[in-house]
């Protein structure tokens, strides 16, 4: 299907009523369209996921989202911010396929249970085309893979309890790729690693494919203004230390501590919220924090131990 590209922007000017997006946002897609054939382009997959990365993208402010967007990327496919529909969307993700030389960016794990089918991302041909197979293709021709968010890199939620074999970009693909892992990960660590990638200098990468300048060598906890405090024995407690309470901050490498969020307004410690260790590989890991008002030993159960589809049929049969 075409359409044009006022429809476009009436469309969605509709739905920024409804997701909170700023004119800002809108002036940047408009942009988007203009970008120069100079830009290196980027093709967007989008998988198993919930777009939190997509977004937090938008929040990029140095630079901002619309300079990255007009001058240093040409986006060539994105499910979600390109003005192109149907065949013509399919068209620009193979015609950039073709000419190589692109940076493949992927967000959201990739299902690879049941043939693949829990995650299709176009028709082509009369044939639906699983993420699965998009990821493989597009893979081979990329100059750069680069697993945006925690999905992405590590399988993050869908891995960890869903029986669609959900896996993140490398493991699906048997090879290294730069993870960028986070929920949702940071707009300059996103933006960071494309102009590092785009300057022809391949980051320093750690052990689980992460770039060390933004995920820190050590961990958020060693650098945390409540390492040495008092522990906190209950959430609330202004500026005391909550890793007695599950705080997950002395395993978790990355840069919250001194980068912060939304532009610079505060990070979870700051909030007297624990970290949840988003960035790690094995996240989620559960609990995500223990008890309050004891030393801490009691966990509160905040989900069940076994995946939902071991459990479910359980509970929907009265136990039996």
């Amino acid at each position: 299907m075409e359409i044009t590209r006022r429809d476009f922007f009436r469309y969605a000017g509709a739905s920024a009523l409804a997701l909170g997006l700023s004119q800002l946002h809108l002036d940047a897609l408009e942009r988007v369209l203009a970008a120069t054939s100079g830009a290196a382009p980027v093709v967007w997959l989008s998988g198993s996921g919930c777009t939190g990365c997509s977004i937090s993208l938008l929040n990029a402010v140095n630079p901002t989202i619309d300079q990255v967007l007009t001058s240093t990327i040409s986006l060539k496919f994105h499910p979600n911010v390109m003005a192109a529909a149907g065949d013509l969307a399919v068209s620009a993700a193979r015609s950039t396929q073709q000419a190589g030389g692109y940076i493949l960016v992927v967000e959201g794990a990739i299902p690879t249970g049941s043939g693949s089918k829990y995650c299709y991302v176009w028709d082509e041909g009369g044939q639906s085309v699983t993420m699965a197979e998009a990821v493989s293709s597009l893979a081979a021709q990329a100059k750069y893979i680069v697993a945006v968010g925690t999905c992405a890199a590590f399988g993050g939620i869908p891995r960890t309890y869903s029986p669609a074999a959900a896996k993140g970009v490398g493991a699906f693909l048997g090879r290294s790729v730069i993870n960028l892992p986070g929920c949702p990960a940071h707009p300059d660590w996103i933006v960071g690693s494309l102009a590092a990638v785009l300057s022809g200098a391949m980051p320093t990468l750690d052990a689980n494919g992460r770039p060390i300048a933004f995920y820190t060598r050590e961990p958020i906890h060693e650098r945390c203004p409540r390492k040495e405090s008092e522990e906190a024995s209950r959430f609330g407690q202004d500026g005391r230390c909550m890793e007695e309470l599950g705080c997950k901050g002395p395993r978790t490498h990355a840069d919250c501590d001194i980068r912060w969020w939304n532009n610079k307004q505060n990070w979870c410690i700051g909030v007297n919220g624990l970290c949840i260790g988003c960035t790690e590989p094995d996240f989620p890991a559960f609990p995500l924090h223990k008890s309050s008002e004891d030393d801490g030993d009691d966990e509160i159960p905040v989900t069940p131990s076994l995946p939902y589809h071991t459990w479910l049929p359980f509970v929907s049969n009265g136990g039996q």
